[in-house]
């Protein structure tokens, strides 16, 4: 073969030869862009969803302060008139912010502080009493009894009323009746609570006693 022949088939070869590795240049420089292109894409949709998700939070965030604060507001205002604005004063601010609030737990703790208000409100709390509250409606028992007999010898001795011994046997009755709902009054009004069945018991029995004690100034009155 001819010089000639030789460097030509060798300068086409070289030729071949680069041109394939530019080739592959080429289609490794496009891999790149577009790994780099799918995984931008990528970062940017995930920006894009976190974004949606911030904004989601913000607003139900924002949500959650407003019902939190109307709750609030409205509770402390029954507050208040349970027991005196004098005492609660006004609603208080709020307190630090959770950093990962949980609207769940905060909506199950305005739900529980409702409900131990509205038992309160109707004297149903679970807590007892002091111990010295059976003295308290023992002698409340026996003064509405001696108040009843004494009303009832009144409306005897009186002697001008129609049917007095009915009236006057009316009124022993009431007295005895009037205890529980006299207990049940202070209680509410001094520890929030109801009268329990053996405050109760202690009442009505001390006014029967206070009544049978007295009956003798009663027959005596007939």
């Amino acid at each position: 073969m001819p010089i000639a022949d030789t460097e030509y088939a060798d300068a086409v070869a070289a030729y071949l030869k680069e041109r394939a590795d530019a080739d592959a240049e080429i289609r490794a420089a496009l891999a790149a862009y577009r790994g780099e292109a799918d995984r931008l894409t990528a970062a940017v949709d995930a920006a894009r969803t976190a974004r949606d998700e911030a904004d989601s939070a913000s607003v139900d965030a924002a949500a959650l302060v407003a019902e939190t604060d109307k709750t609030v507001a409205v509770m402390w205002r029954s507050l208040g008139e349970f027991v005196g604005h004098r005492r609660t004063g006004p609603t208080p601010s709020a307190g630090e912010p959770d950093p990962e609030p949980d609207p769940d737990r905060v909506r199950a703790r305005l739900e529980r502080s409702e409900r131990l208000l509205s038992l309160a409100r109707q004297g149903e709390l679970p807590i007892e009493a002091p111990r010295h509250t059976e003295i308290t409606a023992a002698a409340i028992g026996l003064g509405l009894g001696a108040l009843a007999v004494w009303a009832a010898l009144g409306i005897l001795w009186a002697g001008t009323l129609p049917f007095a011994e009915a009236l006057a046997a009316l009124t022993l009755f009431a007295g005895i009746g009037t205890g529980p709902i006299v207990l049940g009054a202070w209680l509410s009004w001094q520890y929030r609570v109801r009268p329990r069945p053996g405050q109760t018991l202690v009442c009505v029995g001390a006014a029967i006693v206070a009544v049978c004690a007295l009956a003798g100034l009663f027959m005596r009155g007939l």
